[in-house]
């Protein structure tokens, strides 16, 4: 698999493994998003032992390790009692010696799929094995998982068998937003380069999974619309979580993915309780499948979006008529859903675009600190007796970011500007100070909106984004 990006990260891992102690810490993240790859590059070229848990019995784990010990070490250990004394036998192989002792989607071995836990002596057999082998070698003890949730109580809550017994964690999210361009680079049509970041949002996994020989319409019977299409034929490849592939949880997602947004619309739509909506919402959001939007200076506005935007294309377009397109209907079916693919591509050129002023945010190009953009929406204002929508916000003491997003084919005006500022006449955006108005627009701009004299105006086209001006 090409392996994208992720400089930062291997650096990290390299001065962990370089001390001259005993390190161990968790790597982490939502489900396809490049733990794995990640440790495979940095694996190499070093003394290692590594295991792969499932969510099998714990002696089915624990002789699918003692198997794997064997077969990496050339030694026959038979099958492993106990934990511990598997921990011991890793002990002996390195002794002194500099390694890396890594185990992938460690919670697997610990909680059964429903999230109850199993009955296993591995986590106190690790701690012991911590406290009297381990600390006196130079080994890197790396823990991987897609349990988000369980890992983060495990780093943070004192009832834990492993709590503050690992020396580093580090959460896996999307890939910056240059590391995702220099994957498209050879692709020169920017509108083309655009769709293809729009669904793949910068998450490793589906950008490998792209042709950049081929088109996004291509691409996008590749991946969904034939009968051996990648995420048609294996879903699971795109499920990002084990809770969002089955029961109310895939219910909700189905729900978010066709424009119902609020916990209130949800619950309405699948009739179920509203309290049992909120419940699977925040599993969801725990285990990063969907994220919470709150309104610009409103704590009742709140929406849910799913994180990924290439599953909620398959929500919204492809689950439920896989078996349609394994038949050979892929073609009738996207054509009949075109015009609402083409919305769902304009409508997540606004995450995009967050994804780019996020990657300006963290690299100090704005004129401030923003710690989140929000929306604003607000039906029939009084003062300009009409609903106002902003589509991204941000604040940053007495600094107000406001952006307008459009990928339609049109070039924008000067009436955007102006109805922008119009917009921010009013509370709550009239006592900000200092005001920056970022326009972004996929077909770019005419020359009145360009020879608008105003230092605080961003006009953003899409050679902008790509740094190709």
């Amino acid at each position: 698999m090409e392996f994208i990006g992720r400089k930062k990260e291997l650096k990290q891992l390299e001065n962990f493994y370089n001390s001259e102690k005993f390190e161990f810490g968790y790597i982490y993240g939502r489900r396809r998003i490049g733990k794995s790859t990640l440790m495979e590059m940095f694996l190499k070229g070093k003394k290692s032992l590594s295991f792969f848990a499932t969510d099998s019995e714990d002696i089915i784990n624990r002789k699918a390790f003692s198997n794997d010990f064997s077969e990496q070490t050339n030694l026959n250990v038979g099958v492993f009692d106990d934990w511990y004394s598997f921990f011991k036998a890793v002990d002996s192989y390195f002794q002194d010696e500099k390694g890396v002792f890594f185990i992938d989607e460690y919670p697997s071995i610990l909680l059964t799929r429903d999230g109850k836990r199993k009955n296993s002596d591995f986590a106190t057999s690790l701690q012991k094995a911590i406290d009297i082998l381990f600390k006196k070698r130079k080994i890197t003890i790396i823990l991987t998982g897609s349990n988000v949730s369980f890992i983060e109580k495990e780093i943070n809550k004192y009832n834990y068998e492993l709590y503050q017994r690992h020396t580093f964690s580090l959460k896996l999210k999307k890939l910056d937003f240059i590391e995702a361009l220099e994957a498209f680079k050879d692709v020169k049509d920017v509108k083309e380069k655009a769709r293809f970041l729009i669904l793949t949002n910068t998450f490793p996994l589906y950008i490998t999974a792209i042709d950049k020989t081929k088109s996004f319409d291509e691409n996008l019977d590749l991946l969904f619309y034939n009968e051996s299409a990648l995420f048609s034929d294996d879903p699971s490849k795109i499920i990002t979580s084990d809770i969002s592939s089955s029961g109310l949880y895939a219910s909700i997602i189905y729900a978010i993915s066709i424009n119902y947004n609020n916990a209130r619309e949800i619950a309405n739509y699948l009739e179920e309780d509203v309290n049992k909506i909120y419940k699977y919402i925040n599993e969801l959001i725990e285990n990063d499948v969907l994220i919470k939007r709150t309104s610009f200076k409103s704590k009742r506005n709140i929406t849910y979006e799913i994180v990924d935007p290439m599953l909620a294309f398959y929500y919204r377009f492809i689950r439920g008529k896989n078996e349609l397109i394994k038949s050979g209907y892929g073609k009738i079916i996207k054509k009949r859903d075109k015009n609402a693919i083409n919305k769902f591509i304009e409508h997540y050129f606004e995450k995009l675009c967050i994804t780019y002023l996020e990657h300006l945010n963290r690299n100090g190009l704005l004129e401030g600190f923003y710690e989140n953009f929000e929306n604003f929406n607000v039906e029939n204002n009084v003062l300009l007796n009409r609903s106002v929508e902003i589509d991204i916000v941000g604040e940053d003491n007495d600094n107000l970011l406001v952006s307008e997003v459009k990928f339609s084919s049109s070039k924008k005006g000067k009436n955007v500007y102006f109805h922008m500022l119009e917009n921010i006449s009013i509370k709550p955006f009239s006592d900000y100070e200092n005001k920056y108005l970022y326009i972004f627009s996929a077909s770019g701009f005419d020359d009145f909106l360009k020879e608008i004299d105003d230092k605080n105006l961003h006009l953003i086209d899409l050679k902008t984004m790509f740094n190709e001006n």
